[in-house]
């Protein structure tokens, strides 16, 4: 088939370089947003608070068996499940951007009367971020926190019960 769908994934595993071309693209979303922290040092902006949330890409697909040869659809949402059983990253493809480093999280696959030879649905991508120093915000070096911390110890006394503490005098 010489016909190519308007958003495509490409996936390289044991040095082969896999290209995903689905029978139909009905919409495609894109997610991009920040996260706003409420925790910010004493004193800054909230801009300081703000992290990159990973990007989303939702492809909401059609897959058929009309357009290719038999058992096409099911060999499709197979390779799918594996990519994301496998965790492969990959670098998915629209006409609006190119997404790297992105993981398929999520496949919603729904096979109906109007789909009898094939399955239509989501696959939702979400972008790997790995975690480093940088990117995590349990992982700061310096913290401008006003509020005391107890770092000591309390030892080992032993706390007697008001009966314990007669019987001690006795």
């Amino acid at each position: 088939m010489s016909r190519k769908s308007t958003a495509y994934v490409r996936c390289q595993s044991g040095g082969k370089t896999k290209t995903y071309y689905f029978t139909g693209v009905t919409s495609i979303e894109h997610n991009l947003s920040l996260n706003l922290e409420k925790d910010s040092s004493q004193g800054s902006d909230i801009i300081n608070g703000a992290r990159n949330k990973p990007n989303q890409v939702s492809l909401s697909v059609v897959e058929t068996d009309a357009e290719h040869s038999a058992g096409w659809s099911a060999r499709m949402l197979g390779d799918m499940v594996s990519l994301k059983k496998n965790r492969l990253l990959c670098t998915v493809v629209t006409s609006m951007a190119t997404y790297k480093q992105m993981l398929l999280t999520e496949i919603n696959a729904t096979q109906d009367e109007e789909n009898q030879y094939g399955w239509s649905g989501t696959l939702v991508f979400t972008e790997y971020i790995p975690v480093t120093g940088g990117n995590s915000s349990s992982g700061k070096s310096k913290n401008n926190s006003s509020t005391r911390k107890n770092t000591g110890s309390t030892g080992t006394k032993k706390v007697l019960t008001p009966f314990q503490q007669l019987l001690s005098k006795l």
